[in-house]
């Protein structure tokens, strides 16, 4: 039996990561997070609230490894 293994094109990013955040001149914004709209039931949003603060759920970002903004990131953080 032969197998054959690649390495996965994306990478991803949880928030604390150095790459999470997207820095531009004046501002600095996530590449992921949760929206609850105003729709959502009150029960259901303060279930996922709570889920958030516990860490039960989190907010992830899944990315190319060849996207610029992630490659230009990870470079700075080094320096």
């Amino acid at each position: 039996m032969t197998f054959t293994v690649s390495e996965s094109p994306w990478v991803t990013l949880r928030k604390g990561d150095p790459s999470f955040q997207l820095q531009g001149d004046f501002t600095v914004a996530n590449r992921a997070g949760i929206l609850i709209t105003p729709d959502c039931p009150r029960n259901l949003a303060a279930a996922i609230q709570h889920a958030l603060a516990k860490g039960y759920i989190e907010c992830v970002a899944a990315v190319p490894k060849n996207d610029p903004t992630y490659m230009w990131e990870t470079l700075r953080k080094d320096k």
